[in-house]
């Protein structure tokens, strides 16, 4: 989701890489692969017959929903998938289409999609942060012996090498990158809990579809659905803000070096000025302080989505899905303006 409607606010922050994760076309496709494991969990558990599921199971797969009417829907049902059903069930026929989306909730297919849209994240995060941390090796090894002045509370304070600053922003990158395959598995969780969370309908069916539907699509059944326990989300959005802000503190760092002069930092290109010629912006730096602010802004709206009344929340479900593709985006435009940043650095640390 674009922070701004100006196409130049959605170039300095957006990423549409990843904001092609939460389109409606990868949601609808997600919903699709929801619907055509579950049949295939049915067939397993014996409620639908073995050689009726796969045909069903590609009819769902190829089946294209009429989207405008889907949004129109939406503003109703506050939510897409009663809309996408109808639309989906009234492509079928045939023994077995009757139980298509049985024993399911809009919420589990609204989650799930959530799921793998963040896997997708996670990957193309991943694929940007180790480069990063590589390109801050390098930094090191040509520039780590050269002299800075450390700064405390905004004064001088003592002679360091550049190489204890540059420890200082690699680190905490190097952490969150080892904390990857944990992220991982903390939210690969297929959602699934019917109707108010506890599988009823399916009855002592229930570990059997849920199993063979996670198997499926890739993901870990947890042993019961987690409607209003968003901890796979809240995980997901903390690691990718602890990110940004790791980021923000090397762009507010380099936009102070910056300031401070050749004896710190000479950096390639910057932004221009409409009123001093002279001046060449730190717009990368300045970049990433706005990205890591505005991520942590978003995570007390994140924590305000984790209330959910009883079974199940409207408001708390229609406030994340506000916010939490948008800490995705920031982050992952963060780590775009990071690699910049750290490619202009022609010198960190003074001559010598």
């Amino acid at each position: 989701m674009p922070v701004g409607q100006s196409d130049w606010v959605k170039a300095l922050t957006g990423d549409p890489e990843i904001a092609a994760l939460f389109s409606d076309q990868a949601r609808f496709e997600s919903f699709a692969r929801f619907e055509s494991a579950l049949i295939s969990g049915l067939a397993k558990a014996g409620l639908i017959e073995p050689d009726v599921a796969p045909g069903l199971e590609r009819k769902i797969l190829e089946f294209r929903p009429e989207e405008p009417r889907i949004t129109a829907a939406a503003l109703i049902d506050g939510v897409p998938v009663p809309e996408y059903v109808r639309q989906l069930r009234r492509t079928l026929s045939g023994p077995g289409s009757e139980l298509v989306h049985h024993g399911a909730t809009s919420q589990d297919l609204t989650d799930t999609a959530t799921v793998e849209a963040l896997q997708g994240v996670i990957a193309i995060v991943t694929a940007r942060l180790d480069p990063l941390i590589a390109d801050l090796d390098a930094l090191e090894a040509r520039d780590g012996n050269r002299p800075l002045t450390a700064i405390t509370r905004m004064q001088e304070a003592l002679s360091i090498r550049a190489s204890d600053r540059l420890r200082i922003w690699r680190d905490p990158l190097k952490a969150l990158s080892e904390q990857v395959p944990a992220l991982r598995r903390e939210t690969a969780r297929l959602q699934f809990g019917g109707a108010v969370g506890d599988l009823q309908a399916l009855g002592e069916n229930a570990q059997t579809v849920a199993g063979t539907m996670a198997d499926k699509l890739g993901l870990v059944w947890p042993g019961s659905g987690w409607h209003t326990t968003r901890r796979p989300f809240l995980a997901c959005a903390a690691w990718l803000t602890e990110l940004s802000t790791a980021l923000g503190k090397i762009g507010q760092d380099m936009g102070m070096m910056a300031l401070r002069g050749r004896a710190d930092i000479s950096l390639a290109g910057g932004g221009s000025s409409s009123a001093m010629p002279h001046k060449q912006n730190p717009v990368a730096a300045e970049r990433l302080v706005a990205l890591a602010r505005f991520n942590a802004s978003l995570m007390g709206a994140m924590h305000q989505s984790q209330i959910h009344e009883m079974e199940r929340s409207g408001a708390a479900m229609t406030l994340e899905w506000m916010v939490l593709p948008q800490i995705c985006e920031t982050t992952g435009n963060a780590l775009l303006a990071g690699r910049e940043l750290i490619g202009s650095v022609r010198r960190i640390g003074a001559e010598t």
